[in-house]
């Protein structure tokens, strides 16, 4: 076995508000200090009442609680967060525009399971759902009338390209 040499550094938190303050010239009061991702952040409030209400860091505490002002004007956005829906491993049929404008990819398992015959729009709408969910995803209502109209979109197509003679 290899031996582990392990380093801890602590720095209270009232040393690093000084610092900050210091090289970023920061008058305001400190609010409080959060882990985003892999970064702190470090709340400084601007109060209008008078500094004798703001709250006092010491060096003795890790941790400052405190209500930060709801009438701070700036608000914090929240992460965005990707809406894809996870197609690893479906062979694609055809690209098609739908009747909307868009450009929409056709995949094998929603044409299959969409073209057998005396399935109600409840039934193609719960397989559509278990063919996404199957792979990992969870879908919304949106994203599974998506992929079902576009499905049905093409296998009309199809169904009207295969009974006209060319």
């Amino acid at each position: 076995m290899t031996a582990e040499v392990v380093t801890i550094v602590k720095l209270p938190i009232a040393e690093a508000v000084e610092m900050l303050r210091k090289r970023h010239r920061i008058k305001e009061a400190f609010s409080e200090v959060r882990l985003e991702d892999n970064f702190l952040a470090f709340y400084f409030t601007h109060a209008s009442e008078s500094s004798a209400d703001a709250p006092k860091v010491s060096a003795d505490h890790a941790v400052v609680a405190s209500a930060r002002p709801r009438d701070s004007g700036r608000k914090r956005r929240a992460r965005k967060r990707r809406n894809r829906m996870k197609t690893r491993g479906w062979p694609v049929i055809a690209k098609i525009s739908n009747s909307k404008g868009q450009t929409a990819v056709i995949y094998r398992p929603f044409v299959d399971a969409l073209s057998k015959q005396g399935l109600s729009r409840k039934d193609q709408r719960a397989v559509v759902e278990d063919i996404l969910r199957a792979n990992g995803n969870r879908p919304s209502e949106a994203s599974v009338e998506y992929f079902l109209s576009n499905t049905l979109e093409f296998l009309h197509k199809e169904g009207a390209e295969v009974a006209m003679p060319r």
